[in-house]
């Protein structure tokens, strides 16, 4: 299936405020490729209240040196909104779809709460590498670096042959705008190589889980703090919660 896809940069939160800019398509890096989608049952990774994600590979042209478009037939996790029939049900197959108009309106706001997010944790890493050129001193303690997942609003294509008015045979393929996902890096759910999917912060609770894993502690610990640094340094108007993923990558909602 035909795409294209716009990534979500990582902005500077001093210029997203004066100029109070949100992610545009219109204005976003563009690149075209394909997706090679499973549509059954098994290929669906979750299905959350209103979002339901599942898995794909995705080919973009020019690769990119890092992230989500950096090799061929990368992993990927696609979600997209479901309009819920009976909410006091669990979901289950077949999934309505909302219009095309209310899906990208939906994802638009998806992408623009990661667009934000990610600016948010490049003002505190600039925060805490201040703060230790200030001192001259590194702390005594390991400082973990992490990213949120590369991610950006995928258009898929449906190609389709028109005909003449007299009914010949089709002449000319036009492409339509059949989906709109919001594709993401993916996270492993099942521990491998130490790095399985964790959830660090829950979004109904500000004290950070409890782990036996040093390393798991140390990031939840951290991730703790930099939502006192986000709270302070923005007048206390917003921080990030909800944070989970593994120990590189990491989803998150804002507050």
């Amino acid at each position: 299936m035909q795409v294209d896809f716009y990534p979500i940069p990582i902005c500077n939160l001093n210029k997203l405020i004066h100029t109070k800019m949100a992610f545009n398509i219109k204005t976003a890096e563009l690149f075209s490729g394909n997706i090679r989608l499973d549509c059954s049952i098994e290929a669906i990774v979750g299905v959350g209240a209103f979002k339901i994600a599942q898995s794909a590979q995705l080919m973009l042209s020019p690769l990119t040196c890092s992230g989500i478009n950096s090799i061929l037939n990368y992993e990927i996790i696609l979600k997209w909104p479901y309009i819920s029939n009976s909410p006091n049900e669990c979901a289950c197959p077949p999934f309505t779809q909302f219009t095309l108009k209310d899906e990208l309106n939906i994802l638009y706001c998806e992408a623009n709460v990661l667009y934000w997010a990610k600016a948010l944790l490049k003002m505190t890493y600039e925060f805490v590498d201040h703060s230790i050129n200030v001192t001259k001193e590194w702390p005594p303690f390991d400082i973990p670096c992490l990213q949120f997942v590369d991610a950006g609003l995928l258009l898929a294509y449906l190609n389709a042959l028109s005909t003449t008015e007299d009914g010949a045979l089709p002449s000319v393929k036009t492409s339509s705008i059949g989906m709109i996902y919001l594709g993401e890096e993916l996270i492993p759910t099942t521990p491998s190589d130490g790095e399985g999917f964790v959830k660090y912060i829950h979004n109904g609770d500000a004290v950070p889980c409890d782990f036996l894993d040093p390393e798991e502690e140390n990031i939840a610990q951290f991730l703790a703090f930099t939502q006192h640094v986000q709270y302070i340094k923005t007048g206390g108007q917003v921080y990030i919660l909800d944070y989970q993923g593994n120990v590189v990558l990491i989803l998150n909602m804002l507050h």
